[in-house]
């Protein structure tokens, strides 16, 4: 039988059961649901710019002015308490100079990710959760890539922030299918593995592949579709250990916050650290910043989650 393994501290094989789906593809769900989840055009524009090293400010600038709604959410970000200025920002141009590129990228591209689910209903999922753990797993990857430049930092914090999304997807598209995997996961078994007997694919198939539907660069894709098997990874094998420990380390945080969670209550395979060229006496630290910065930025990204805060 074909297997696909999870790069967890379990790690096994996923069989492909007879129950499997015939004729259904992460593509071809994807394909069915895109106008449902679609990122602005501005938004998608801006993400080719600025991941073309040619591109001008003045550019930049123009493609943001004339989507009322993303300026708004430009200027929105670049004054907000996150960036912590001394002076109020009120102008496109100089809110892309203060904030550079890079930031400017994953910002637009989290809060426009935002934006794309606002909709999203389903009994299946709490939003507010949801949202709340995508941005503990983003805070931490960021912090975890800290070492590795802002450039690495700010395109884990990205698909970190997205990992997560092909969950969304399955909710929305195939309920049952989600149900049945809601309650394996319930009985303690592996989520990857449940999807994968179900379907022949998972959620991490699934949300890469609406990224790369948005058009997103292979550098934030690829962590996604990788993120449970990252020495699979042909180019970016960092980038996807890097994601799947930020979701265990905002897994850990979402079950232990109320009693302040530590590195000694983790547990994870040491091959992982290691593929993500971090030290595991880091996390202490990881965990205090993602703390202290997880309401500020969920407040940017998704704020109809804030309405239970």
């Amino acid at each position: 039988m074909p297997t696909i393994p999870v790069n967890n501290a379990n790690t096994q094989s996923i069989p492909v059961v007879s129950g499997t789906i015939a004729a259904i593809s992460a593509e071809s769900v994807i394909t069915e649901v895109e106008s449902l989840f679609a990122l602005p055009d501005a938004a998608i524009q801006l993400s080719a710019l600025l991941s073309d090293p040619d591109t001008t400010n003045i550019q930049i600038v123009d493609i943001i002015s004339i989507d009322p709604a993303l300026s708004a959410r430009v200027l929105k970000l670049v004054n907000s308490a996150y960036f912590g200025l001394n002076e109020s920002v009120g102008t496109i141009s100089r809110a892309v100079a203060v904030l550079g590129r890079s930031p400017l990228h994953s910002l637009v591209l989290a809060t426009s990710a935002g934006l794309a689910f606002e909709n999203m209903s389903s009994e299946l999922v709490d939003m507010e959760k949801f949202w709340k753990r995508s941005v503990y797993a983003a805070l931490a990857a960021g912090s975890l890539a800290s070492r590795g430049g802002p450039r690495l930092r700010e395109r884990v914090f990205l698909s970190a922030l997205l990992h997560q999304v092909g969950q969304l997807v399955m909710y929305h598209h195939l309920p049952e299918i989600s149900t049945q995997v809601l309650a394996a996961v319930a009985r303690g078994e592996d989520r990857a593995s449940s999807e994968y007997a179900l379907l022949g694919f998972t959620h991490a198939d699934l949300g890469a592949t609406l990224l790369e539907h948005w058009k997103l660069p292979v550098a934030l894709t690829e962590p996604v579709r990788y993120q449970e098997r990252s020495n699979e990874a042909p180019d970016h094998a960092r980038e996807a250990a890097l994601v799947h420990l930020a979701s265990l380390i905002a897994q850990h945080m979402e079950l232990n916050l109320a009693n302040s969670p530590t590195a000694s209550a983790f547990d994870v395979d040491p091959e992982l650290w290691a593929q993500a060229n971090c030290n595991p006496e880091i996390l202490d630290s990881v965990i205090e910043e993602v703390d202290l910065n997880w309401f500020q930025v969920i407040s940017l990204i998704a704020p109809n989650a804030m309405l239970i805060y």
